[in-house]
Formats: structure tokens, sequence, C-alpha cells
């Protein structure tokens, strides 16, 4: 969060591209870069609406993160903080939540962080990455997400050999 936009509206109605209309408060708007860029220039407030290029879905479960934060303190960035414990106390709810969301949702919830350019979100997707997968091998992650392994077995045996020292 950099600055805060003075005389933010108590709510603002986002129309995402599914066409859906997704009610945001001032305060989630201060988070994101890219939308309260856009409120600027729509003359802080000229418009009740406005539409941004993302999936209802998606926005929904980000709106409901946030909402589980103190939006009142600075975040404390994931490259920032030393003391994992305090960075998870202090968040717990929202990574509780994170916890609960299937993993090519969370995928996208991720995507959505960067392109809003919403640090917080993106920082609690990290961490929560970062405590979904603990010790999963690459197999076991590529199976939580959803994704397939775009490598032929060639490939993944050159891979290996380039990198044996690192890998073991």
């Amino acid at each position: 969060m950099a600055s805060n936009i003075a005389n933010l509206p108590k709510s603002l109605k986002i129309r995402t591209s599914d066409n859906e209309v997704v009610e945001v408060t001032g305060k989630l708007i201060n988070e994101s870069l890219v939308i309260k860029e856009l409120f600027e220039k729509n003359g802080n407030g000229d418009a009740n609406e406005m539409t941004i290029q993302v999936k209802s879905a998606e926005l929904k479960n980000a709106v409901k993160v946030l909402e589980l934060c103190d939006l009142e303190t600075p975040p404390v960035s994931i490259s920032d903080f030393r003391d994992r414990e305090t960075f998870e106390s202090t968040n717990l709810q929202a990574l509780e939540f994170l916890k609960s969301i299937p993993g090519d949702e969370m995928v996208a919830l991720c995507n959505l962080s960067c392109t809003l350019e919403v640090a917080r979100l993106r920082d609690l997707c990290a961490a929560s990455f970062a405590r979904i997968v603990g010790d999963s091998t690459v197999e076991g992650i590529r199976e939580l997400f959803g994704l397939r392994n775009d490598y032929t077995e060639e490939e993944e045996e050159e891979f290996h050999k380039r990198h044996e020292s690192v890998i073991g």
C-alpha cells in the first residue's frame, strides 16, 4: 500500500469480465495500485462503478482475504519478514481462508494479486504456497495445483544431470 487516496468512497462497485458486480470498500481500493490508479483517473468518485477485466470469483476471493486482514496497519512484505511465526500469526485468518481455496483457484488468485498489484495479497499467496507445498515433491506440487509436466523424459534426465550437485 503506497499512499492513501483522500475522499475514498465508502464502497465502489466493480463490474468484472464475466459481467458480475462486486462491491469493494474504500480500504480495499487502497490495497490495489491498479484500482487506485483507475479510481483517481475517473475523477475520485465521479462514478460509483468501474469495469475491470478480472473474473468475479477471483475478485471475490481477493476481497474475502483482504477483509480478514487489518487494513489499518501497513503490510509486512514477505521479503522483509524474518520471523515467519509473527507474519503468520498476524495474518492467521487470511492464511486459514487461503488454505481452503483449491489449488487452481489459488493460482488464479495469485495471478490476480499481480494483475491488480495488491502487494499484501501477493505476499499472503506466497506465504500460503510455502505452507501448502512444504516438503512436497515436484510431482506432488504438479498434482496439487493441476499443473502438467511439459518436459519429456529425456529433458528431465538432462535437467537432473546438469543439476545433480544441487538436487542430489
